[in-house]
């Protein structure tokens, strides 16, 4: 069976805040969908996770459209996998130096998560505290880990999940995109099929909107755009504390016209 995924995404800056320091990126044509929420003083956030989903858009397209395999290279994982891991790790570099070169951006860093689909296949790379879940038949699956302090406490038994909602130490982050020279990306592949739906956000939205009642949304709301808009009311109906970014992506067959353009399309490469 060939399947194709198709991404909605949208960001509010919530009722609190006067920037709107998160970005999201959805590139159809790569199959590739990234959230990222930035932090620092003044505008410094909002130009980190910029940096973050542009260059590790280009950055991956770039080594897609060579075939480049980089090093290092995890052989348990796909190229594609490792390719989008290397971008990652690439936007961090720029990230970094840009931070290190001037008082007005020092210190800023992002959060990212970058999804990308190889039928059947989803691969993801990660760093901080926006998340991406998996939603299939009724039940959902974080497929990430929080990078933050809390929930390395959870982690470790020394908080339960329901205390690190509500700790004054939830904002601390223990990994971050430009916040170190060379951080570690988690990077892993989970199989998708049909009828999946994908869900990624940064904090802006579970830390006002519980998960049940997210997923309750989405199992309510087939329609992909119109979750998103729902959600971000949601969110901002409870006092929107936080930027609100999310991207929700469906996994559904190809139609016969769109394998018979792929089969052109694999005969002219």
């Amino acid at each position: 069976m060939t399947l194709k995924i198709e991404f909605s995404g949208a960001s509010d800056p919530g009722k609190v805040r006067a920037n709107n320091e998160d970005n999201f990126l959805l590139a159809p044509e790569l199959d590739l969908a990234i959230v990222a929420d930035g932090m620092g003083g003044h505008n410094s956030g909002e130009v980190a996770s910029s940096l973050g989903v542009k260059v590790t858009r280009e950055k991956f397209e770039s080594m897609s459209g060579t075939g480049l395999k980089p090093n290092p290279y995890d052989e348990k994982l796909c190229l594609e996998t490792n390719q989008l891991g290397f971008a990652v790790q690439l936007a961090n570099s720029v990230i970094y130096e840009a931070g290190n070169s001037g008082q007005d951006n020092k210190g800023m860093g992002t959060t990212l998560t970058a999804a990308l689909f190889k039928s059947p296949r989803l691969c993801l790379a990660h760093i901080g505290d926006s998340r991406a879940y998996l939603l299939r038949n009724g039940q959902a699956k974080q497929l990430t880990e929080d990078h933050s302090l809390v929930m390395e406490h959870v982690r470790n038994g020394i908080l339960t999940k329901a205390q690190a909602e509500i700790s004054p130490l939830q904002n601390i982050l223990t990994r971050a995109l430009g916040t170190q020279k060379t951080p570690a990306v988690d990077m892993f592949e989970t199989e998708l099929a049909e009828g999946d739906r994908i869900l990624m956000c940064t904090d802006g939205l579970f830390k006002a909107v519980r998960e049940p009642e997210i997923f309750a949304t989405l199992t309510a709301q087939p329609d992909d755009a119109l979750a998103c808009a729902s959600l971000i009311a949601s969110a901002n109906a409870r006092g929107g504390p936080d930027n609100i970014t999310l991207v929700i992506g469906t996994v559904t067959k190809k139609t016969f016209k769109e394998k018979l353009k792929d089969m052109v399309k694999k005969s002219y490469a």
